[in-house]
């Protein structure tokens, strides 16, 4: 049965989640199904190493560990490469390989190709980071496969849900991740269309530093990441009253009722959590994936500018920058496609 791949490539952890064509929902949240990564766990370390075949791949697929590189989508843009072995290869190489492995794995475990592939980035990059990994993707045989920004992502999950209206709202979405916490303030315009108004991110708080920690403790943690969400709301020109709701992505169970009590005090409005929030972006990325029909907007009067639409995925088949590319399904795997190597001096 055909399917959408969504993918979710975090500091720590790479996660990925599938949906079917014409899926509706259930009294949990989207049709969108997490996909098993692991050997006994549904994500796979970002790690990555060399193989002995000369492929990148995940470092706990191949269970080697000696020489594993992470965080390298943190990395993307740097003008210096990052070393995986003997070799160095560029991070956005190396964003493209994950990416490429993960198609490879859903194809194996479905028994067949993803119709569409949407990855998902930070929210805050702009074009030349995106361009940078569209064509690393390419050159990884996945020209077809779009971005999509974590904080689209989330979006897209609830509204599949029915939790958020498609559109007229403003939203602060907050996204607990392994390696820092993002938030991002956008406007909703009807499906798949959506304005962001500003994001920001901080790395010293994340979910490794609050893996064990006492609900006091992780509460003095907290709160100023939920210091960060009102000063990016402020920022944004918002004010408390205009705000529609706060969605809640990443983070563990323990630590959501936590975060929920401190943004409800600081936002009088709804505070949401998805069904499975540590697979919100990725199924939020499948379902972004969906080929989406769009009314043409109103023409704007002559002398009127018209606001530009920000931090969105075209509608399927185009790619960022207005780029149409034709979709081509990628070659039954086993394929071994490494990132552009970078030779050193």
């Amino acid at each position: 049965m055909p399917y959408l791949l969504g993918i979710d490539i975090g500091s720590g952890s790479t996660k990925a989640a599938v949906t079917r064509p014409g899926a509706a929902r259930d009294a949990r949240g989207p049709l969108w199904e997490p996909l098993s990564l692991g050997v006994r766990t549904r994500t796979v370390p970002s790690a990555l190493a060399t193989t002995p075949e000369g492929a990148v791949a995940p470092a706990e697929a191949h269970r080697d560990n000696s020489a594993a590189v992470s965080g390298y989508l943190a990395r993307v843009g740097d003008s210096l490469p990052m070393r995986v072995g003997s070799a160095y290869y560029p991070a956005h190489g190396l964003v493209a390989a994950m990416a490429r492995w993960v198609v490879n794995q859903a194809w194996e475990l479905l028994d067949e190709a993803p119709e569409r592939v949407a990855l998902a980035c930070p929210t805050g990059w702009g074009p030349g980071r995106a361009r940078l990994v569209h064509a690393a993707l390419a050159e990884a045989d996945l020209a077809g496969a779009a971005l999509v920004t974590r904080a689209r992502a989330v979006v897209e999950s609830f509204q599949a849900a029915g939790r958020v209206a498609a559109s007229g709202g403003m939203l602060v979405v907050y996204r607990l991740g392994e390696a820092g916490v993002e938030v991002s303030v956008v406007l909703t315009h009807g499906p798949g269309r959506l304005e962001l108004l500003g994001s920001s991110e901080i790395e010293e708080i994340s979910g490794y530093e609050l893996s064990g920690a006492t609900p006091d403790e992780a509460r003095a943690v907290l709160r100023s990441t939920v210091d960060l969400a009102e000063h990016t709301v402020r920022s944004c020109g918002g004010v408390r009253a205009e705000l529609a709701a706060v969605l809640i992505a990443g983070g563990s169970a323990a630590v959501h009722p936590i975060v929920t009590d401190l943004l409800s005090a600081a936002f009088p409005v709804p505070v949401l959590v998805d069904h499975d929030a540590e697979m919100t972006v990725a199924g939020g990325a499948a379902l972004a994936a969906r080929p989406q029909m769009r009314a043409a907007p109103p023409a704007a009067p002559p002398s009127a500018a018209a606001p530009a639409v920000v931090g969105t995925t075209p509608a399927w088949p185009e790619t960022a920058g207005g780029v149409r590319v034709v979709p081509e399904r990628p070659p039954r795997p086993p394929v071994r496609v490494s990132p552009v190597r970078v030779e050193a001096k």
